[in-house]
């Protein structure tokens, strides 16, 4: 009985002397360099997807060499990573696009012109280094037709950890949602 009641306190002790979890979230862009007030149109986005190896709770990076990965249990995106792209993805397009109307896929029918959908290859970087996004998107109309697609690749420099890392990760994302908004606005 004492062996067990020591047993239990080792335990306990080794589970609160653990380092709390920080929870990060990327945000959207404060402004835009342009937008196009001309596009009025219902934009569907729809579901981001992730490959496996980036659609985790914990933060993924690389270690000091290209082949290492490092999956940080205590610094953690504080919801799915795809969704976090998809409520910031949300928010950076209707900025650029200040007169459509930007809904998020659900299971109900939406009337709209064109939806987006945006597959994430990689989103990682190292953290003394550098932050990557790479991405593809896809523009489809009513029909579900694809009309336009493109390509997103860049790189930002930091310096520093996560509070450097998931602020680039921020700006990349806008990136990538300028890119689609200037495709939108360029669609005939």
């Amino acid at each position: 009985m004492k062996r067990t009641l020591t047993i239990v306190l080792a335990i306990l002790v080794a589970a609160c002397s653990s380092p709390a979890p920080h929870f990060f979230q990327p945000v959207a862009m404060k402004s835009v360099e342009q937008t196009y007030p001309d596009v009025k149109k219902t934009i569907l986005l729809n579901q981001v997807l992730m490959t496996a190896d980036f659609a985790r709770p914990q933060i993924t990076t690389l270690g000091k060499k290209d082949y290492n990965v490092k999956i940080d249990e205590f610094n953690r995106w504080s919801a799915a990573p795809e969704k976090l792209i998809q409520r910031v993805a949300n928010e950076n397009l209707s900025l650029s696009l200040p007169n459509a109307v930007i809904e998020n896929q659900t299971p109900l029918r939406k009337n709209y012109q064109y939806a987006v959908a945006i597959e994430v290859q990689e989103m990682s970087g190292r953290l003394d280094k550098f932050a990557t996004l790479k991405a593809s998107y896809f523009i489809k109309n009513k029909q579900n037709k694809i009309i336009k697609s493109g390509r997103f690749s860049q790189t930002i420099e930091i310096d520093g950890d996560y509070d450097a890392y998931v602020p680039a990760q921020s700006m990349l994302l806008g990136a990538l949602c300028q890119q689609i908004a200037k495709d939108i606005a360029n669609l005939k």
